[in-house]
Parts: structure tokens; C-alpha cells; sequence
């Protein structure tokens, strides 16, 4: 299982909320921000662990639903923006709606069509190590998580969380170190450097039409 293919598993990796919760219940914080933040969190989780543990719900009906969580807990429009790189300033209006809503529907389908029919099977335990303040960003927070998967390999799972106005919206996801922004930004904003963004559109379109069951995107 590579690092990527995890796809939603960056949701569950904060599912096992009871040491947020017990923490709250035994040391009550005085923080109202920390307390909204662990809220946050806990809510995100759950929602998830809802929808992929209820028995009654067809796959393809909590991929919908997963769907649904993936775009409202996920700063889609800001990471395609950030990916792009300097030439979504260059970038006219039409190219960037054109390629908003293609990278928007590639980074869902992306991290939901991988999801196998029972992907909590895959995790065998999950920790969360913390929530703590950005260094340069005071709307910011990252949340730290460890996961044992079912071979019982233990992975580093951390978010970037940007709040704006009471709303929390995840900006980034890095599992063992490895940035999805910064990898994506890599690889989609060097082909927009160099052959504009017209070709990541056709790029996207390539991969979102692509027959297979998994939805990949090669930049070469």
C-alpha cells in the first residue's frame, strides 16, 4: 500500500478521538479556541467513521456521502490555487474555473475511488499524538496522528488546519513527512510552468476520463 493509495484513511487518522475526548473531560481546557479546534476534530472524524461503519449504507452510496465530507472538511479551491504555482496568476478567469473544477473533482475522486469496500479493516489502531499552533500562521493548526495498520506498520499521519471565521477547512495532509500540497505543487506546477496551464486541464482531463479503477495523474 503506498503512502497515497491510503486515500481516506487521512480521515480516519483522527476517528480514535478518545484521547481529545478524555482530555477534555478530565482536564477541562480554559482555551476557548483549543476547545472549538478539539471539536474540530472530533467532528470530522466522526462524521467519517459514521458513514464507512453503518452496515445499511450500499458503497457506492458512502462514497457519495464521503463525497460530500472530503469537499466540505477540505480547502479543495485553496490547494488549487496553492498547487498551481505562480501561473495561476497568468491564468485567465475561464482557465481558472476550468481548472478549479477539474482539480476539485480529480482530489475527490482521488482519495474517495481508492477507498477499498471495507478500508477500516485496513487500520488496526490509531493514535492522536496532539493538536498544536502553527509557528507562522496564527489561524493555523496541525493535528499529529499515528496509525497501526492490520501488518501492524505504523504510520505518521499529520493535517494543516486553517480556520477562518469559526470555519475549519484542512489545507494539507502528510503521511511519513510527505506533503500532499507540495507534491502535488511539484508536479502540477511544473507542468503549468512550463507548458501552461492548458495542459494541466488537459492532463486532468486525461486522468478523470481514464477507464481504469483508479484514478492516477502522471505529469510526464
Amino acid at each position: 500500500m503506498t503512502k497515497f493509495k491510503l486515500a481516506l484513511v487521512i480521515f480516519i487518522a483522527t476517528a480514535a478521538l478518545p484521547l481529545l475526548a478524555t482530555a477534555r473531560a478530565e482536564t477541562p481546557s480554559i482555551n476557548v479556541q483549543q476547545q472549538e479546534r478539539e471539536r474540530f476534530v472530533y467532528e470530522f472524524a466522526r462524521t467519517v467513521v459514521i458513514i464507512l461503519q453503518d452496515p445499511k449504507k450500499k458503497y457506492n452510496d458512502r462514497k457519495d456521502l464521503l463525497r460530500n465530507a472530503f469537499s466540505a472538511s477540505v480547502d479543495i479551491d485553496w490547494i488549487a490555487r496553492f498547487v498551481l504555482g505562480n501561473t495561476w496568476k497568468r491564468a485567465s478567469d475561464e482557465e481558472k474555473a476550468r481548472y478549479v473544477s477539474l482539480y476539485r473533482r480529480y482530489l475527490t475522486e482521488t482519495y474517495v475511488s481508492n477507498f477499498a469496500e471495507n478500508p477500516d479493516k485496513r487500520i488496526r489502531d490509531i493514535k492522536v499524538l496532539g493538536i498544536s499552533d502553527t509557528v507562522s500562521d496564527d489561524n493555523s493548526f496541525n493535528v499529529r496522528t499515528q496509525m497501526v495498520l492490520v501488518d501492524w506498520e505504523k504510520l505518521q499521519v499529520s493535517y494543516l488546519v486553517n480556520e477562518n471565521e469559526g470555519r475549519y477547512k484542512v489545507r494539507d495532509i502528510a503521511i511519513e513527512n510527505v506533503s500532499l500540497i507540495n507534491s502535488h505543487r511539484t508536479e502540477i506546477g511544473a507542468l503549468a510552468a512550463a507548458k501552461g496551464v492548458e495542459a494541466v486541464i488537459a492532463k486532468l482531463e486525461k486522468a478523470l476520463n481514464s477507464d481504469g479503477a483508479t484514478i492516477t495523474l502522471s505529469m510526464r
